[in-house]
């Protein structure tokens, strides 16, 4: 038991050395600090005033300036002819799907029946801007 009790005492004396060479160490890292601290920053401000730096204005040349990104025309008109063709309450349940070339309009996708797949290919007929139409449908039962 007295070995136990001499080693605590060991123990919280190398301890206590510790605490106080680390404290030591902070002291000489403070000094640091403010030993390496520019002149103007050391320096209080002697008048109340502070002065702003105030940016040039700058003109961009206009090939550098935001530009509106061109409208792709076949996107558009794609678009169109989906709309048409989910608009129809018979060809919305249909897995349909149109690209467009120069006013040429391809439908992609299946159809469950011959009816279906004319009446798809008359509706995107009917677009304004549709020049003519490659009706590319496949007929599957239960579509």
């Amino acid at each position: 038991m007295k070995s136990s009790k001499k080693g605590r005492g060991v123990l919280s004396a190398a301890t206590a050395a510790a605490a106080v060479l680390s404290l030591g160490a902070c002291d000489q890292i403070k000094s640091l600090w403010k030993s390496e601290l520019p002149a103007q920053a050391q320096q209080a401000p002697t008048e109340g005033k502070i002065e702003i730096a105030k940016a040039k204005p700058v003109d961009l040349p206009k090939s550098i300036e935001a530009e509106k990104p061109a409208v792709d025309e076949n996107k558009v008109l794609a678009g169109k002819v989906k709309s048409a063709l989910g608009a129809d309450s018979a060809l919305k349940l249909l897995a349909i799907d149109a690209g467009a070339s120069d006013g040429v309009v391809t439908l992609y996708g299946t159809a469950d029946n011959k009816k279906n797949r004319d009446k798809a290919a008359r509706v995107a007929a009917g677009v304004p801007g549709v020049k003519s139409v490659k009706n590319e449908l496949v007929i599957v039962a239960g579509s």
